[in-house]
């Protein structure tokens, strides 16, 4: 369909399941729309693959471009990737054609894009302040601020939005659920259990507050609480496949924080076998962690450093993700593409120097991952200094506390 037909179609608009209009020419693509949101709420299924079609066919829905590119950003692809690229012409050819509402998410996204993802966070924070029943804005602003350790945007957030629902509802119980996590990070620790508590009597498979309620039992050392929250609920969330690795390595963790080294060690090889730049990122830390405490992992590390190699397309876009790549190549030097991993933070070009993550890569993502290749060198008093002049940034690459924490525990050792 041409971008100039679409003024011609008629409407078929409908409403999202939080009351928001989602402007579409087909009833399709707003069922796609609910399906794909659902998928991620419930970390289950491919919400791009059940957005594709939409995304491409329908030239007045634009939501589905936005989650699309949105979600492909964070998840480490280039913005110049080829399949991001698509995404966010088709948000910024379509967004005369919607909603005020829609409009304001395309600019969000188009920040995203640009590298400017604290921008980014408040425009979505902005959306959610004109529209207080736009779940959608609180979510992508939640998810950008971690991203990029910022506490301060997704607490404002979803503080505002916890007054907009009704106690019980599903709206309420997801809200609960973020602001557990946010008032977690942000060491707000008895807060942040109430809330995930909230959040699971309304939807006892709300993986992200059972999750969040992990963090807090992680960070306040108290692991016996841990292994009875996810342990026996074990047979459910496994099967939410988009977060079931991580929570693993929640558990793997805790295991190894107990000093059961050989169990976390085989919790390792038997759950944390996603592929992903991200689930790659978990078994990583693992690792590196499980040597801190002096736990042997015999060659585990060659099938990481291959797994980084081959997320190549990933290198450099992600700080968090680069972090986790560095490690495994510091530790498989001789690996083929060590060296071009290291090299390519000068050579690889950021678009424009004064971006919010140009800034991150060059003055945080850089140090980081040479001071961990002096540490997997040996010259661990040259790692020490490089480390702890990143400590006041750190929080820039994103991911929790708990997992930038594995540098403190590097600059100890």
């Amino acid at each position: 369909m041409s971008p100039g037909l679409s003024v011609e179609l008629p409407h078929r608009d409908g409403c999202d399941e939080f009351g928001q209009v989602v402007s579409a020419s087909h009833e399709t693509s707003v069922e796609a729309w609910q399906q794909a949101y659902g998928e991620m709420l419930g970390f289950r299924g491919d919400p791009f693959a059940t957005l594709r079609d939409a995304n491409g066919n329908d030239e007045r829905f634009v939501m589905g471009p936005v989650f699309s590119a949105a979600y492909q950003l964070l998840g480490g692809l280039s913005p110049s990737a080829p399949e991001v690229m698509i995404e966010v012409d088709r948000c910024v050819r379509r967004a005369p054609d919607v909603t005020e509402r829609e409009q304001m998410h395309v600019a969000a996204a188009t920040l995203l894009h640009a590298g400017e993802f604290l921008a980014a966070g408040e425009a979505w924070d902005a959306v959610a302040r004109a529209f207080p029943t736009d779940f959608t804005a609180i979510r992508f602003a939640h998810d950008v601020c971690l991203h990029i350790g910022d506490d301060t945007t997704r607490l404002r957030t979803e503080r505002r939005a916890i007054e907009v629902w009704p106690a019980g509802s599903r709206a309420a119980g997801l809200i609960a659920g973020l602001a557990a996590f946010s008032h977690e990070e942000a060491g707000r620790y008895d807060e942040a259990e109430r809330l995930g508590r909230v959040a699971l009597d309304v939807d006892p498979d709300d993986l992200w507050a059972r999750h969040a309620l992990a963090h807090v039992y992680e960070s306040t050392k108290r692991h016996d609480e841990l292994f009875a929250l996810l342990l026996p609920t074990s047979d459910r969330w496994s099967l939410q496949t988009s977060l079931n690795n991580h929570v693993w390595w929640h558990v793997a963790l805790s295991t190894l924080n107990v000093g059961e080294a050989d169990a976390a060690i085989a919790m390792v090889d038997d759950h944390l076998l996603s592929s992903t730049a991200f689930g790659l990122a978990d078994t990583t830390s693992m690792l590196w962690r499980a040597e801190l405490a002096g736990v042997g992992v015999a060659g585990r590390w060659q099938t990481q450093a291959d797994g980084w190699a081959s997320k190549h397309l990933q290198w450099h876009t992600c700080g968090f993700l680069d972090m986790h790549a560095a490690m495994a190549f510091a530790r498989v030097p001789e690996h083929p593409r060590a060296d071009e991993f290291f090299a390519g933070f000068d050579a690889t070009p950021l678009g424009d120097e004064s971006t919010f993550n140009a800034i991150t890569f060059r003055h945080t993502v850089r140090a980081l991952a040479f001071g961990l290749r002096a540490f997997g060198s040996g010259d661990r008093q040259k790692a020490a200094g490089i480390l702890t002049a990143v400590l006041p940034t750190l929080h820039r690459i994103g991911g929790s506390v708990i997992q930038r924490d594995i540098i403190t525990r590097t600059i100890a050792a």
